[in-house]
């Protein structure tokens, strides 16, 4: 009497369930299953091998075939989604050829393995098929997403092996066209190949890779264009405006320095930056005010003074602060006059003397050498001396402003007569040196600023120090080769500003007028007459306000936090690398390939 082997369990069964039809049979399965605690999906009646009873061929396909009903209904949960998300990636991940793979290898264990039922191979790929299409059904979404995965993963892994044209082409550095056309010739074998493993017989497999060839040739022709223009689209749509290196580099100094700059002056986008100055409103003037005291405090910083407004009191006050360290630590140190400071009153003399014609000499200039000179002749140099006579070149050289000549050679004498003060007290007091060198370096500072404060204009009248301000006084009195080669303290300050924070044209300009009436005209227009044609003359009224208020919302929502940051943003500056858009374009050609069949009339 045959057996049925259910969950390692032998069941007798009698002649007469091998007249019932499958149908009948299954269900037969499914009340022993039932009986004996098991669910359907666990029964997975097997032909029982063993010796008690030799089962005929005709038996062995007909419990397959049960065997294969019980066993093949889909899983449900998480283990149901996994499973199909699993078919769903390796099928179109081998191009529509695992169904042939799984169908041989369960052909060859029913050849192997005694308890496994001899199937034909074509017996074997109708079961494996019909498996892949019930647990598809069952869970839709899942197979689709394993399926979009793989294909994706098979073009990535197309691209990243060298298999693929596209990738190959380039990674060569070739355009458009060129990529195109490797393109096309990718998403043609993709297709052919895809079309050939999806078909069932020769003739069916030979038209749907023609079919597929065509298509995947047509679709991968497009891809790379496409993608272009798409991904900068959705960059734009991102990023509106990216940053250049070399402006994002000044940015970055202002950050650095406490400055805040506007999404305009940050993108050097001249459209931003009109609408910011013409729409922004109040809060753009709050901005501007702002930043023009953040500059000023960066610019006073240097100089030791602590305020956001270059008034005359706080330069006042910085100098007679620098002026009382100087005067504390003469008060208390000798200069002692070496060969060293002869040689540079020598050479102020001579650099003056070389620019300047006899008869148009002014005569301190020799005057105050020559006081030096005799004064250190007779040894060290008092401290209260030696201030006195600083004192008096600075104030001569800071009057001297109309004779650059002049005031250079003034300066120049004050200078060796400092230099000869550290020489000094590098050797009787060095912990006085650092004190000595701050002092130094910001009365230097402080007549830059003096100089910027006392240019034209009502800023500077205000005590706000403008970059262009700035720039100009740090050339002239650190001198313009200083300034070119980024020495001196003010020279990345100065080049930061004047590159970003510098003021658009203040004429009737195109773009001003743009961003007066951004929308104003078109938006009227609709709301008029669309209010009009609604609600009647009093409802087109309204509507052509709201259109005329339309740059000033947009202003607003242009200068709030979200709008500043929006426009400033560099999540996708750039355009995507060749290479990247060739990854992108093997993995659609692969997805388009496997997708082919599912969307094929």
């Amino acid at each position: 009497m045959p057996t049925l082997n259910i969950q390692g369990k032998r069941v007798k069964v009698d002649d007469s369930f091998l007249q019932l039809s499958p149908e009948d049979q299954a269900k037969t399965v499914d009340e022993i299953a039932a009986q004996m605690g098991v669910t359907p999906q666990q029964a997975a009646p097997e032909p029982d091998m063993a010796p008690e009873g030799q089962q005929s061929q005709d038996l062995r396909k007909d419990l397959s075939n049960l065997s294969q009903r019980v066993t093949a209904q889909p899983k449900g949960g998480i283990v149901g989604a996994t499973d199909a998300f699993g078919r769903g990636a390796a099928k179109m991940a081998g191009l529509g050829f695992m169904d042939e793979i799984g169908a041989g290898a369960r052909w060859a264990g029913g050849k192997i393995f005694p308890w496994q039922p001899e199937v034909t191979y074509d017996q074997a790929l109708a079961e494996v098929r019909g498996d892949d299409q019930r647990v598809a059904d069952a869970h839709p979404v899942a197979d689709v997403a394993g399926g979009v995965t793989g294909a994706l993963g098979l073009g990535a892994g197309l691209a990243r092996s060298g298999l693929s044209p596209t990738a190959a082409v380039a990674s060569r550095g070739y355009g458009l066209i060129p990529t195109s056309v490797a393109s096309a010739v990718e998403g043609g074998m993709l297709g052919a190949t895809q079309g050939f493993g999806e078909g069932q017989g020769s003739e069916d497999r030979l038209s749907k890779a023609s079919s597929g060839g065509k298509t995947g040739f047509a679709i991968g022709a497009v891809l790379p264009g496409v993608i272009s223009a798409g991904t900068n689209a959705v960059r734009r749509l991102i990023t509106p405006n990216t940053i250049a290196a070399p402006r994002q580099a000044a940015v970055d100094a202002l950050a650095r320095e406490g400055v805040d700059v506007t999404a305009g002056q940050a993108t050097g986008s001249n459209g931003l930056r009109y609408a910011e100055s013409e729409i922004g409103g109040q809060a753009a003037q709050n901005a501007m005010d702002r930043q023009g005291e953040q500059f000023t405090a960066a610019a006073l910083r240097r100089a030791g003074a602590n305020a956001n407004r270059a008034t005359p009191e706080v330069i006042d006050d910085n100098f007679r602060r620098i002026g009382g360290v100087f005067d504390n630590l003469a008060a208390n140190n000798q200069l002692i006059p070496d060969r060293h400071l002869a040689q540079d009153l020598g050479a102020a003399w001579n650099d003056y003397a070389a620019l300047v014609p006899q008869n148009a000499r002014a005569p301190v200039v020799e005057n105050m050498i020559r006081d030096i000179a005799q004064a250190a002749n007779n040894g060290p140099v008092d401290g209260a001396v030696y201030q006195a006579a600083r004192s008096r070149l600075d104030r001569l050289a800071r009057g001297a402003a109309a004779d650059p000549q002049l005031q250079e050679a003034l300066f120049g004498i004050r200078n060796s007569l400092d230099n000869a003060m550290e020489r000094t007290l590098l050797q009787t007091n060095p912990r006085a040196v650092a004190q000595w060198r701050t002092a130094r370096r910001q009365y230097r500072n402080m007549l830059v600023l003096e100089r910027s404060v006392t240019a034209a204009g009502e800023n500077a009248a205000q005590g706000l120090i403008s970059p262009s301000q700035l720039r100009n006084a740090t050339v002239n009195v650190h001198g313009r080769r200083n300034y070119a080669r980024g020495t001196g303290d003010f020279a990345e300050l100065a080049r930061a500003g004047e590159s970003v924070l510098k003021p658009m044209p203040n004429s009737g300009t195109a773009g001003r007028f743009r961003a007066q009436n951004i929308g104003t005209g078109i938006l009227s227009t609709i709301g008029a007459v669309g209010g009009t044609t609604a609600g009647g003359p009093v409802a087109g009224l309204a509507g052509a306000a709201f259109g005329a208020l339309t740059p000033r919302l947009i202003g607003q929502a242009m200068m709030s936090p979200t709008g500043q940051a929006y426009l400033r943003n560099q999540l996708l500056q750039g355009n995507l690398t060749p290479e990247t858009r060739a990854l992108v374009v093997s993995a659609l050609n692969s997805l388009t390939a496997a997708e082919q069949p599912r969307i094929a009339p």
